[in-house]
Formats: structure tokens, C-alpha cells, sequence
């Protein structure tokens, strides 16, 4: 989302969005392209996505909004290259 009135158009329990930032880090499964469901709001910036395999907290600048699709993704929705676990600091 580049604009936070982005928002406004998010309705929990439906809005499916798409990670635009590889947040492998956290898990693996959190790749660029990866989609889940906004299921809740843990601080101003930070919305609960559900994901197929782990629920998170991710900033709103992280995600954008899937348009005409709502509900939880299943597997088949995930990019299909999951990398290699890393830890922090490697490149």
C-alpha cells in the first residue's frame, strides 16, 4: 500500500493482500508474492495477516491489496519458491 487511506479499504476476516517485501527472516514461508487475509490490527501500522501456514503481524507499507479476491488463500496461491532458511545478517 503506498498511501495509508489504503486502509480504510481493508475489512478483516475478508481482504486478502500480497507481501512486497521478502520477510524470510521471520519465516520462511514470507516471500515476496506470498498472499494472505487481514484477520486483525495490532497497532496503527501493524495489521494481523494470516497466511497459509503462520499468522503475523506486518506493517501496512509491506502489503498491497489483491483486488477481486477475498478470503484466506490456499497453498496453490503461494510463490512456488520458498528459499533456503537464512538468519539475520546474511545476504
Amino acid at each position: 500500500m503506498k498511501d495509508r487511506s489504503e486502509l480504510q479499504r481493508v475489512v478483516f476476516q475478508q481482504t486478502r493482500v500480497i507481501l512486497v517485501r521478502d520477510l524470510s527472516t521471520m519465516n520462511p514461508n514470507l516471500v515476496v508474492g506470498a498472499q494472505g487475509m487481514v484477520v486483525g490490527k495490532l497497532a496503527s501500522y501493524t495489521l494481523k495477516v494470516a497466511f497459509p501456514k503462520v499468522t503475523v503481524g506486518v506493517n501496512w507499507q509491506d502489503l498491497d491489496i489483491v483486488e477481486g479476491k477475498t478470503g484466506m488463500p490456499t497453498d496453490a496461491d503461494q510463490p512456488k519458491d520458498i528459499p533456503k532458511p537464512r538468519s539475520i545478517g546474511d545476504e
